[in-house]
């Protein structure tokens, strides 16, 4: 993760490094932080979306997509 002074975090693609890159001030990235942490303890499995919309809480504008796997298996039943 990069720092930044501009609110929000921003998701890019560096094809040349093969790299994902997600830079942003520290209160956004904490928001990311503890999103991807919440999916490290989901038992049930299942998967995050991380798309921008308007007014997003911390995604800026050009941030690419992201589908975050659980890392305990497949959907819930629920």
């Amino acid at each position: 993760m990069r720092r930044a002074s501009v609110p929000g975090v921003r998701i890019e693609l560096d094809l040349s490094r093969q790299l994902l890159v997600i830079s942003g001030n520290s209160s956004a990235r904490a928001i990311l932080a503890a999103n991807l942490q919440g999916m490290t303890t989901a038992e049930d499995g299942g998967h995050l979306h991380i798309d921008y919309f308007p007014e997003h809480p911390y995604l800026v504008e050009g941030s690419v997509s992201i589908v975050v796997n659980s890392p305990h298996g497949g959907m819930s039943a629920g």
